[in-house]
């Protein structure tokens, strides 16, 4: 029989766990979201501590600042000290089969990041919805500001047991995902994640 009296006890490592908030600070009665403001960080843009830039902006262009001339948008919600989650801040002009917008998403090359571009799924559409604003447009918030009420955006996640259908994000009738077949033409948002090393993003 082995000892364990000098096995010492590891505590697990901290994952950030906590999702983020979703936005909405309207309360419509005790116990929504809006009266709790479930979630971590401050607000849905501001961020509890500092990103490496030294300021608590949630959302900023690849340099730490505000102007998104290259159109990429950082999202340091997601930062976990080596890497971060940024987006294409523009969408595909017109729409394009599934296939095609994988294999686009794939070979881009954008605002001198030349590779590890792909299509966003769920969870990360999910993470940029702000449920604060209306529920049409839910990304027409700075800095993606896409007022569309038509907004359809195909995800890279496909359902079990469908093989030829995608899920895609919806807005008419509020934030939703459902399922088309690959051949429908919808647009897409482009995502990579950076590493970061100091204030470098590559």
């Amino acid at each position: 029989m082995s000892d364990n009296r000098y096995i010492k006890a590891i505590a697990p490592a901290s994952v950030n766990a906590t999702l983020m908030k979703t936005g909405q600070t309207t309360s419509f009665r005790t116990g929504d979201d809006g009266d709790l403001e479930a979630g971590r960080a401050t607000s849905f843009t501001v961020l509890a501590s500092n990103n490496p830039f030294g300021n608590t902006n949630r959302f900023t262009d690849e340099l730490g600042g505000q102007n998104y001339v290259k159109n990429i948008v950082i999202d340091w919600s997601t930062y976990n000290s080596s890497n971060v989650l940024g987006y294409k801040r523009t969408l595909r002009a017109v729409g394009i089969n599934w296939d095609n917008a994988i294999d686009e998403a794939f070979a881009l090359s954008f605002g001198g990041f030349t590779s590890g571009w792909r299509m966003a799924n769920i969870k990360e559409y999910n993470n940029i919805y702000n449920y604060g604003v209306n529920y049409t447009t839910p990304l027409n918030y700075s800095p993606f500001n896409l007022s569309t009420n038509t907004l359809l955006l195909w995800t890279s996640n496909t359902p079990l047991g469908l093989t030829t259908n995608a899920f895609y994000l919806t807005n008419n009738a509020g934030l939703s995902f459902v399922v088309k077949t690959f051949l429908t033409n919808i647009t897409y948002i482009a995502c990579r994640n950076f590493t970061v090393t100091g204030t470098t993003l590559t």
